[in-house]
């Protein structure tokens, strides 16, 4: 009987393995030639995870078959780093040992500052601003911006007065009656001396970039905000409690779906900002919600020759994402050699359905 369930399990084993392969293949097939690969992408943790635990097994069993699974990892160890990192958590710089060329970025989706939660919006977002505030960022960059023009939701104007970055580029995909607007925002406490941005048709997502003066270097702040899943409230509901095998079915028919429109949409997207950001004349930080985790095409595309902040100076799992369905890192830092990153942060404040990121950047002499 032992022999027998053996021999079920390698097989199994050996299609955990092919899995893993497939999830590392994810990141160099665009999901507009192929909508399965990005799956495995997606998935690779858990992947990862059976594996592991089927090298556990086999050690227990005194079989050599474990070395299938270990090698397999082990060939993806660079991949694996981009999900998770063994050190420490660096100490907090303080502000007398900053020089003249360092600066703080923070990065943050704010999901409208909860602007639909009508009994408690304003209540959330004055705990974000007052966040905000106490991380004393020279460069803010927020995702799912919104500010309206009357008294009641002006977030523009509060952000202005309450924090030192005073400087803004703002960019709206989307307005009512041209007083409520939807959109993306950069600020910075340097002076900005140029603007652009890369806009999408039909999508409310979106692209800016703002050239920043930092004495006598320019830097480009590229701020972004990707293809969303969009998930409705009965996907989320299908997540947390399944009742039947027909709902199953039904509800994972649902998710699939948006994921492969949203990952063609994600990755036509990237391929159009990572064309632009080689093509930038200054050094460049690219930062802002991906929509997808770093086991993907779009991570890659995005990151190209780019450091990435989480895996230079991040500790742990990077996951920027507060919802039940944890462990996704889909928000990053990124930037080229001209900076040194330090302080890398992830923020575990449950005020928007992401979490905020920051790091702490020095100009290269």
């Amino acid at each position: 009987m032992r022999k027998f369930i053996n021999k079920i399990l390698f097989w199994l084993n050996i299609l955990s393995i092919i899995f893993l392969l497939l999830s590392y293949l994810s990141s160099y097939i665009s999901p507009e030639d192929n909508l399965v690969f990005p799956l495995f992408g997606l998935l690779y943790q858990y992947i990862l995870l059976v594996n592991i635990l089927f090298v556990v097994y086999w050690i227990f069993r005194k079989k050599l078959f474990f070395l299938l699974s270990l090698i397999t990892i082990l060939i993806g160890w660079n991949f694996f780093n981009n999900f998770f990192q063994f050190r420490f958590p660096e100490k907090s710089t303080t502000n007398q040992t900053l020089n003249v060329n360092t600066f703080k970025l923070l990065s943050y989706n704010v999901r409208l500052f909860d602007l639909y939660n009508w009994s408690h919006n304003k209540d959330t977002k004055n705990k974000m601003f007052d966040y905000i505030k106490s991380q004393d960022a020279e460069i803010l960059c927020f995702q799912e911006f919104y500010n309206d023009e009357t008294n009641s939701f002006s977030t523009l104007d509060t952000l202005v007065k309450f924090q030192k970055a005073k400087n803004y580029h703002h960019a709206y995909t989307f307005d009512v009656q041209g007083v409520y607007h939807f959109g993306i925002a950069t600020f910075s406490s340097y002076p900005i001396v140029g603007k652009g941005e890369i806009r999408f048709k039909n999508t409310n997502n979106i692209c800016i970039y703002t050239d920043i003066k930092i004495k006598n270097d320019t830097i480009r702040i590229y701020n972004n905000h990707l293809q969303s899943i969009h998930l409705q409230k009965e996907d989320y509901n299908f997540i947390d409690n399944i009742n039947s095998e027909k709902d199953k079915i039904k509800g994972a028919e649902g998710i699939v779906k948006r994921l492969q429109k949203a990952y063609k949409e994600r990755a036509y997207q990237s391929e159009i900002i990572s064309n632009n950001i080689k093509q930038s004349p200054y050094p460049v930080i690219v930062c802002g919600d991906f929509n997808d985790n770093e086991g993907s095409y779009v991570y890659r595309k995005m990151r190209n020759d780019l450091n990435d902040a989480f895996v230079n100076c991040g500790s742990g799992f990077g996951n920027t994402y507060n919802r039940k369905i944890t462990g996704f890192r889909i928000d990053y830092i990124l930037y080229d050699d001209f900076f040194k990153a330090s302080n890398f942060k992830i923020s575990k404040i449950k005020y928007s359905d992401h979490y905020p990121l920051q790091c702490r950047f020095e100009i290269s002499e």
